[in-house]
């Protein structure tokens, strides 16, 4: 199972026009991009029903402009809990939009899941072989088969808070990152939403399926930099600090 595969990034720029003006830019952060899982990948583990499951995923990360060492300086000297100091990239800098297609290359019928996790500057979310990701979506998929489909803005904004939140102290991560759980309104996590939260600085992206199969998943990904910290084309980027691995947290409930 490959975790952080180095992935070259696309920046295109656009600039619409709308009565003579020119309208903020979307670009391309990440384009067709592509996971592949293949008959030949072993099994990436059993369960207690001797059930083999099949995972690969690939570690993305957005083309980020540096900080300069003045900007640096002031994000050090606030430590907003839980994190050691101030994020480059905030929740309100980007808008993210992730568009994927699916494809079963293979003859018969395969039933496989998209998972995606999410990174900020200081954490990437690791869940364990049957612990939830942070998005997660299944589809039978016929022989030679393609679905595609959008993880909207709001959806992506989720997987922000729900990393910062399980961080920040949530008792079970399992239930805050299930995509049917609304931060903002379920009280078993409200209380730990950080005041400030990072934005996502990279995605973990990747294949989950029952049984050996050849499908290939690829993803783009859209973004509106409301904060100016999308490197252009050609320009320096920023060397992400490393992630902290955070393995997901279950606490069960007193009997």
């Amino acid at each position: 199972m490959s975790r952080r595969a180095a992935a070259p990034l696309l920046v295109l720029s656009a600039c619409c026009t709308l009565a003579g003006a020119c309208v903020e830019e979307q670009r391309y952060a990440i384009e067709n991009e592509s996971v592949a899982l293949t008959e030949d990948t072993p099994p990436a583990f059993v369960t207690d029903d001797d059930d083999e499951i099949f995972i690969v995923t690939r570690a993305f990360e957005l083309p980020i402009t540096p900080p300069k060492s003045s900007d640096m300086s002031k994000l050090m000297r606030t430590q907003p809990a839980p994190f050691p100091r101030a994020p480059w990239v905030g929740r309100e800098d980007f808008e993210l939009q992730l568009d994927y297609t699916l494809a079963n290359q293979g003859d018969d019928t395969v039933l496989a899941g998209i998972i995606l996790d999410g990174q900020n500057e200081f954490h990437l979310y690791t869940p364990g072989p049957e612990d939830f990701h942070q998005w997660e979506r299944r589809f039978s998929l016929g022989p030679k088969q393609r679905v595609h489909g959008t993880v909207t803005e709001l959806e992506m904004e989720e997987i922000a808070i729900d990393l910062a939140t399980v961080v920040n102290g949530a008792p079970n991560s399992n239930q805050v990152v299930h995509f049917q759980s609304q931060s903002g309104r379920d009280p078993r996590s409200r209380e730990f939403i950080p005041k400030r939260i990072p934005g996502l600085v990279g995605i973990t992206a990747g294949i989950m399926t029952t049984q050996a199969a050849n499908v290939v998943l690829e993803i783009s990904v859209r973004v509106q930099d409301h904060g100016n910290r999308l490197a252009k084309r050609g320009e320096r980027l920023w060397t992400l600090p490393e992630p902290e691995p955070f393995a997901p947290v279950v606490i069960e409930d007193d009997e």
